[in-house]
């Protein structure tokens, strides 16, 4: 063959492998799983190399979802490659879309600047025909104009596409436009909830995408609102899609592989957070509740009979009154409604815990009734819109209602003894406390040390702090683990199911949710334990009308003698 045709037949190979190079461009403009099977490398930390990865199936399956759809939530198992497949997204849609934004918002600086490390990774080693890989350099209308720490700018055709990868703020994007707004580890940022609602309306008005991506740790102080974000979208309460990775979709996870994760070292309840198998284990708020597994024993909730405690003027007595909006909710009654009062007594058998709130509607005053002969909890009471003095008025009455009567040494004496009260004296507690003492109510008292000297004085109610609160809630948890008595009240299951142990140690409830019938519940155990063994059997006496009948039958016999 002559130099000539040698030299055509290398010409022709050249423009038939530009020929190739041109339309696989277009494909992968035009279709992000052709650039991310054919384009991209990512990086392999176990080995320390460059890796043409072989995409697994259930990465491959929600491809479709992350390009299309325009509200998108992804709750995932750890280590599945969602974050390259996100880094991935972001630089083709910059590269494709002339004035594209992107911001991707992290939790904390040195996230924000590793998810931008993934998507220069990606970048600098694509072929030099698709992307420019310099400053200033342009390949087919497209010039990279700058790359910091936290910032990616392409232009083409005198128009700038951006990626801007920044760490968590409360404001989240609502100084920009994006096009796409992707919240990274949305578990592990307690400002989710502002972030999105800040975002959002300007993502609409650009007709714009968000993605979400977390994990199912119940510990992570964003959890709450993904869990709840997540669960609407399951019924169809909002408009998002959803995604969810188990830890099967890593391929190479043997079967025993949470079973290994266990003998390792693992605690289980951690295993199944960190790689969950189904959605409903994810979601399982149990799981990761401080209170863990003990909740799945109660389920046999059901509502009270609602309504309001009114005392007689004349008469003192004091009657339930039944209205759909009462604060008072009752399961069981005071046993002498039931039982007559000719039926045995029991001393110390009634205790109450109540915490109180400021009365501003944000927050809750809860109080419990315990019945501590069959060990539930049988009244509620439960107002967001008293006072201190109000609510004490409402805990005397309360006392009262439920009362402990006095024993039979005393048969002469019908006045009820009041139930013990056990307040929580941090804040407004303070002032119900006072009150109660004015109102000559049976009060929780502990006798510590006094701080000026060495004597001893008393301290009413229970003063949280942090150490007590693992006390209170402890002791709580211990109980919902050992009663043989039915927890009526779902709102208290509720609550428990997001109150969690956070990374510092802290107990607290999950953002946007509340613990205000958790720290009662713990109060009213406090009461229990205060008044030592259980209720004792008291011999009979006859009072009120039964009395005045048992006279009329000795007059009626003397008169017969």
């Amino acid at each position: 063959m002559s130099v000539s045709q040698n030299s055509l037949s290398r010409q022709a190979k050249e423009e038939k492998a530009l020929l190739l190079q041109e339309k696989l461009r277009r494909k992968a403009l035009a279709d992000f799983l052709v650039f991310l099977t054919a384009l991209v490398y990512i990086e392999d930390k176990e080995n320390k190399c460059t890796l043409k990865p072989t995409w697994w199936p259930e990465q491959i399956r929600v491809v479709p979802q992350l390009v299309e759809e325009m509200l998108l939530i992804l709750l995932k198992t750890r280590q599945v490659g969602l974050t390259w497949l996100a880094a991935a997204l972001v630089l083709w849609l910059g590269i494709k879309h002339p004035l594209h934004l992107s911001v991707i918002i992290s939790h904390g600086e040195d996230h924000a600047i590793e998810f931008l490390n993934r998507v220069y990774f990606i970048l600098d080693r694509l072929p030099e025909w698709f992307a420019p890989r310099k400053e200033g350099e342009e390949v087919n209308g497209l010039k990279l104009k700058a790359r910091t720490r936290q910032t990616l700018t392409f232009e083409r055709d005198g128009m700038e596409s951006i990626v801007k990868s920044m760490p968590t703020t409360e404001m989240g994007a609502e100084s920009k436009t994006p096009n796409v707004l992707i919240i990274d580890e949305a578990h592990t940022i307690r400002e989710v909830e502002s972030i999105f609602n800040n975002s959002y309306p300007g993502i609409e008005q650009a007709k714009g995408q968000v993605i979400i991506i977390a994990n199912s740790v119940k510990s992570g102080p964003g959890w709450g609102w993904v869990r709840d974000t997540y669960q609407k979208s399951m019924q169809a309460l909002n408009l998002f899609a959803r995604i969810f990775l188990s830890w099967t979709a890593h391929p190479g996870r043997p079967a025993n592989f949470r079973a290994l994760m266990v003998q390792s070292g693992m605690d289980e309840e951690d295993v199944k957070q960190h790689y969950p198998e189904t959605e409903q284990e994810a979601l399982a708020s149990a799981a990761g509740s401080y209170f863990g597994n003990v909740l799945t024993r109660h389920n046999q909730t059901a509502p009270g009979a609602k309504g309001w405690l009114k005392q007689d003027k004349i008469t003192k007595e004091i009657e339930f009154v039944e209205a759909d909006r009462g604060i008072v909710e009752i399961w069981k009654y005071p046993y002498f409604l039931v039982k007559g009062w000719d039926e045995i007594f029991y001393e110390r058998r009634y205790a109450i815990g109540d915490d109180v709130s400021e009365g501003l509607g944000e927050s809750s005053s809860v109080a419990y009734v315990r019945d501590r002969l069959i060990d539930e909890n049988v009244c509620r009471v439960r107002s967001n819109r008293l006072d201190a003095v109000e609510w004490a008025a409402q805990m005397d009455l309360l006392s009262q209602y439920y009362c402990n009567h006095q024993p039979a040494t005393k048969p002469k004496v019908a006045e009820p003894i009041k139930s013990l009260i056990c307040t929580e004296v941090t804040g407004a507690g303070q002032t119900t406390v006072k009150e109660l003492i004015k109102r000559k109510c049976n009060q929780y008292v502990r006798v510590v040390p006094d701080k000026v000297g060495s004597g001893l004085t008393k301290q009413y109610g229970w003063t949280e702090n942090n150490q007590s609160k693992h006390e209170l809630c402890g002791d709580l948890k211990q109980w919902l683990r050992v009663t043989k008595g039915i927890v009526y009240d779902a709102v208290l299951l509720d609550e428990c199911s997001t109150f969690i142990r956070f990374e510092n140690g802290k107990l607290d409830h999950e953002s946007g949710k509340r613990c205000d019938c958790v720290i009662t519940a713990g109060l009213t155990e406090q009461a229990s334990i205060f008044l030592g063994e259980g209720p004792k059997k008291i011999t009979p006496h006859l009072t009120g009308w039964r009395a005045r009948e048992a006279d009329k039958k000795k007059e009626k016999t003397a008169w017969a003698a």
